[in-house]
């Protein structure tokens, strides 16, 4: 179920790339997809949520929709990239151990393997920057007084809180961040989620 996250300041938002300020993707998204619409100030808003307008049912059957597509092109794009990574190193790693050790030696150039290892890592991070999004929306999309979604619904009634409540996924990523984090270790939990804010909480 949804945690009793408090809501992120500005000041606490992850640094970095903007967001549509609506639907909160990321504005490089909102963009690549055709969607970037305007830009004034601090306020991005993509060209769905200018479609969608005031209405709240409309925002959030947009809001569920886009992050749904965003979600399925990344779970494709990951797994298409790792396959065909892992298959490249594999062919790489065999044919450095069938050519004999002097041959190896002198010429196997690893910048070709070391390169196919970065594209893996970099397969991995667009992975864990999907999860940090869906975690972002988390915080957003959860309890604030009792049965009430911080959108303004009843928590029942908040469809993006039931969509992504549907992944238990995040559930696993989100504590293995929290265990990195009580670790010293490097995580990629959003600076407003409760274990970055307060040391003692428990999920």
């Amino acid at each position: 179920m949804n945690n009793p996250y408090r809501t992120p300041s500005d000041e606490q938002r992850p640094r970095g790339g903007y967001v549509c300020t609506c639907c909160q993707r990321p504005w490089e998204i909102c963009v690549g997809d055709g969607g970037g619409f305007g830009v004034t100030g601090r306020q991005r808003t993509c060209h769905e949520c200018h479609a969608h307008g005031p209405v709240a049912m409309a925002r959030d059957r947009a809001h569920i929709q886009v992050w749904r597509e965003l979600a399925s092109a990344q779970r494709r794009s990951h797994r298409a990239e790792a396959t065909l990574l892992k298959d490249r190193i594999a062919e790489l790693e065999q044919e450095l151990r069938a050519r004999p050790k002097e041959i190896v030696e002198r010429y196997v150039d690893r910048d070709e393997l070391d390169g196919a290892r970065a594209e893996a890592e970099r397969a991995f991070r667009s992975r864990e920057n999907a999860w940090q999004a869906l975690c972002e929306v988390r915080l957003i999309h959860r309890e604030g007084e009792p049965g009430r979604c911080r959108c303004g619904q009843r928590l029942d009634r908040c469809k993006v809180a039931m969509i992504v409540d549907r992944y238990p996924g995040l559930e696993k990523w989100e504590n293995e961040q929290i265990r990195r984090l009580r670790s010293n270790q490097d995580h990629r939990l959003p600076d407003g989620h409760p274990a970055v804010i307060n040391p003692n909480w428990r999920p």
